[in-house]
């Protein structure tokens, strides 16, 4: 009888083949991955200004002429900073009426912002802005 040779596993040459189709598949997976969280947290900051722009509303029409240090999220008993955002608020008198921002600020990564402007009171309009990965994400 002959010596037989057995050999099992897999060739180099399949490692490989297989290592680039793995490489293909992340290639194409991993950016909407990264662009479904970035959604996700466009919606929890967005989330987050909701309830502090009801709360903002109240204050500025109650206080028009001190609502600069009258509605401090301090004087409102709001945090500034909530799970992955930090949350700033800016009045800004213009002719005796108000226009306010509330801004989420990602708390990783500060270029990454959403953004509530009110416009006059008058108007009493929203408008939403986003800054970073959040760039066109209202």
């Amino acid at each position: 009888m002959g010596k037989t040779n057995n050999k099992s596993g897999f060739t180099l040459i399949e490692i490989i083949v297989v290592l680039i189709i793995v490489g293909i598949l992340a290639s194409i997976a991993l950016p909407s991955l990264f662009s479904n969280v970035a959604r996700s947290r466009v919606a929890e900051g967005l989330a987050g200004l909701s309830t502090y722009k009801s709360q903002t509303e109240g204050c500025v029409q109650g206080h028009f002429s001190s609502a600069g240090t009258a509605c401090t999220w301090a004087a409102l008993g709001l945090a500034s900073a909530s799970g992955n955002f930090l949350y700033t608020f800016s009045t800004v008198p213009i002719n005796s009426t108000y226009t306010y921002a509330i801004q989420a600020t990602n708390a990783t990564y500060s270029t990454d912002v959403v953004t509530l402007t009110r416009g006059s009171v008058s108007t009493n309009g929203y408008t939403c802005s986003g800054g970073g990965n959040y760039t066109g994400a209202c």
